[in-house]
C-alpha cells in the first residue's frame, strides 16, 4: 500500500529516494558536462584571445559581455588564463589574487585613464557548507553545498611618495644671514612674494627671538609668527587651534611651508596642525633642545594630549598623526643655552637608543656623558675633539634605521620604544615634576629590572647602567611608580599596542627583545628590588 508523503505525491517513500537519487546523478552529469566545456574553452579560445594586444582585449571585452546588472563589465571569464594556482599573477596588465586559504579569487582589469591606480576588481569566493538535500518525512541525505559569490567594485591603490631630509647645520650658523638653509627650506616662491610663516617656542623666542627677526629682515622678508608656550601642559588641542586661527589669518599657502621653531612639544603641535591645515601643508623642523634633535625632530609622529570628558582623564598623545615634515634642520648650538637639566633629559633618549641598538654609543656615552652635561655640549679640554658630534649624528642614524622601514607603525614591536612604557602615566601624574627624558629613564631602569629577574642581562650590567644613568645626573626611580600604576601601564600597552604588551627589554648592552607576558608578579618584584639602589 503507497504511503504518500505529502499530499498529491504519487510516489512511495522508496520510490521517492530514487527519484531524488537520480535527479541528482542527473545533476552532477550536467555540471560535469559545462566543467569540461569550460576546460576545452581554456585550452582553445583563450589561447588566441591572449595574442591580441591588451587595448583591443579591453575593447572587445565591454563589446562582448556588454554591462552586468550592476553596471560592471565582466572580466573573470577573459583573465582566467592568467590566473596561477596561489599568490598573484599578471598578464597584460591584468592581475589575479588567489587566495586559496580563503577559496577567493580577485581579477583587477586597470582602467584606461588610470592604469596604474584604480582598478575595476571581481571577487570570486567559494564556500561549502552542509546541506540537506532531500527531506523526505524521516529520511534525508546529507550534502555538501558550494555556494559560489561574486563581488564587483573598484579598487584605489596609491603610495604616498615619503621624503624628507635632516640636514646638519653647521655649528650656529643657521641663524646666520650669511647661511641661506633656513630661508631656502620654506620653499621656492616668487620674487614678490616676500613674506614667511613661523611658529617659534616661547622660550626660544626669549632667547633667539632678534636673531630670528633679524635673519629675514635681512633677506627683506616679513615675518609673520605666533609664539607658543612649550612643555607638557601646553600639548592640548587649544595650542593646535591657536596656531589654525593665525594660519587663517595670514592665508598659508597651500604649498608654502611654514617653520616650526622649537622643542619637542612645539614640534608635535606644529605636526598636528600642519597635517589639518587644508588637509596638509609643508612643514619645516627646527629642534632646539638636545631630545628634541635625537628623537621628535627625525620621525613623522606628532601629536597632543587629550583631556577626555567621559572619563576625567587625561591620555599622553592620544591625539594626533603620521605627517612628514618637508625637512629638518638641525643646529647643535642650540644645545648650549639649555639648562644642565634639560640637557640630561635629552641624554634619557640617547641613553635608550644605546641600550637597545649600540654598544658603541653606550660606551661613548658612559665615558664622556658627564663631562658633555657640564661643558652644555660645547668643546672642553675634558672631552676628546669630535665626540659630542659623534654622538649625536650616530644616535640620529639609530633612530632613522629603526623608523625608517616602519614609519606608520604596521610592525608594532619597536625596539625604540623602549622605556615608553611605564613613562607615559609617570608623566601625566597630576602635579609630577617630570620631565619626558626623565620618565623615559626610570621606565628604563625599571625595564634593566624586569630583564635581570628574567635572566636575560647580569646584575653586572644592571649596576653599569645605573651608574651610567647617575652620571648623567637622571632620576632611577619615582615615588609614583608603584603597583598600580606599573598594572596600569602594562594595561594601557596592550590597548595602545593593538592587543599585546610589546615591552622591549634589554638582553644586553645594545641589544634587546619585545616581550609581552609581564604578569603583576614580576612588576611586584621588581618595585621591591628597585628600592635597594642608592637613587639620587
Amino acid at each position: 500500500m503507497k504511503s504518500p508523503t505529502e499530499k498529491g505525491n504519487p510516489y512511495t517513500r522508496e520510490e521517492n529516494v530514487e527519484v531524488s537519487k537520480t535527479m541528482l546523478a542527473n545533476m552532477k552529469k550536467e555540471f560535469q558536462r559545462k566543467a569540461d566545456e569550460i576546460s576545452a574553452l581554456s585550452s582553445t579560445v583563450i589561447e588566441e584571445w591572449k595574442l591580441l594586444p591588451a587595448e583591443v582585449r579591453r575593447s572587445l571585452a565591454g563589446l562582448e559581455l556588454g554591462p552586468t546588472s550592476d553596471g560592471l563589465t565582466s572580466i573573470e571569464s577573459l583573465t582566467s588564463s592568467s590566473c596561477s594556482e596561489s599568490g598573484i599573477s599578471s598578464k597584460e596588465g591584468i592581475l589575479v589574487e588567489n587566495y586559496p586559504q580563503d577559496k577567493e579569487k580577485v581579477t583587477l582589469i586597470p582602467l584606461e585613464r588610470a592604469p596604474k591606480n584604480v582598478f575595476a576588481f571581481s571577487k570570486c569566493s567559494n564556500r561549502s557548507k552542509e546541506v540537506d538535500d532531500i527531506r523526505i518525512l524521516s529520511n534525508a541525505t546529507s550534502n555538501k553545498e558550494t555556494i559560489v559569490t561574486t563581488t564587483k567594485g573598484w579598487r584605489n591603490i596609491f603610495s604616498l611618495p615619503i621624503s624628507y631630509d635632516v640636514n646638519m647645520i653647521p655649528h650656529g650658523t643657521i641663524f646666520d644671514p650669511n647661511n641661506p638653509q633656513l630661508l631656502e627650506s620654506t620653499g621656492v616662491h616668487p620674487e614678490d612674494y616676500k613674506r614667511r610663516f613661523a611658529v617659534i617656542d616661547q622660550a626660544v623666542e626669549k632667547v633667539y627671538g632678534d636673531q630670528i627677526r633679524s635673519y629675514f629682515q635681512f633677506h627683506s622678508i616679513e615675518l609673520h609668527y605666533i609664539i607658543l608656550a612649550g612643555g607638557e601642559p601646553a600639548k592640548r588641542p587649544m595650542a593646535i587651534d591657536a596656531i589654525l586661527d593665525k594660519m587663517c589669518e595670514y592665508k598659508l599657502r597651500r604649498r608654502e611651508p611654514f617653520l616650526a621653531i622649537g622643542g619637542g612639544c612645539v614640534l608635535d603641535i606644529c605636526g598636528v596642525a600642519a597635517c589639518l591645515y587644508r588637509r596638509g601643508v609643508p612643514f619645516v623642523r627646527v629642534p632646539t633642545t638636545l631630545l628634541a634633535i635625537v628623537d621628535a625632530s627625525v620621525g613623522v609622529k606628532n601629536g597632543v594630549d587629550y583631556c577626555c570628558n567621559v572619563t576625567d582623564e587625561t591620555y599622553k598623545n592620544r591625539v594626533g598623526s603620521f605627517y612628514a615634515p618637508s625637512a629638518c634642520l638641525l643646529d647643535t648650538y642650540f644645545v648650549k643655552t639649555q639648562d644642565k637639566r634639560n640637557i640630561s633629559n635629552g641624554f634619557a633618549e640617547i641613553l635608550k637608543l644605546a641600550l637597545v641598538r649600540s654598544s658603541d654609543l653606550f660606551d661613548l656615552v658612559e665615558a664622556h656623558g658627564a663631562s658633555l652635561v657640564a661643558s652644555h655640549f660645547e668643546h672642553s679640554s675634558s672631552v676628546p675633539h669630535g665626540v659630542s658630534k659623534r654622538i649625536i649624528e650616530l644616535s640620529i642614524q639609530i633612530m632613522l634605521e629603526e623608523l625608517g622601514p616602519n614609519l606608520w607603525e604596521h610592525k608594532l614591536e619597536r625596539c625604540v620604544d623602549y622605556g615608553h612604557t611605564f613613562s607615559k602615566l609617570l608623566e601625566m601624574v597630576p602635579n609630577a615634576d617630570i620631565m619626558h627624558g626623565e620618565a623615559v629613564n626610570i621606565d628604563g631602569f625599571f625595564c634593566c629590572i624586569l630583564s635581570y629577574l628574567r635572566g636575560h642581562i647580569t646584575m653586572d650590567i644592571v649596576e653599569r647602567v645605573f651608574k651610567c644613568m647617575q652620571s648623567l645626573s637622571l632620576p632611577t626611580n619615582s615615588p609614583d611608580l608603584d603597583s598600580k600604576l606599573a598594572w596600569q601601564s602594562c594595561c594601557d600597552a596592550i590597548e595602545h599596542r593593538n592587543g599585546a604588551m610589546r615591552i622591549p627589554l634589554i638582553t644586553g648592552i645594545g641589544e634587546s627583545i619585545v616581550v609581552s607576558d609581564i604578569t603583576q608578579d614580576e612588576l611586584d618584584k621588581a618595585l621591591l628590588l628597585m628600592e635597594e639602589f642608592s637613587h639620587a
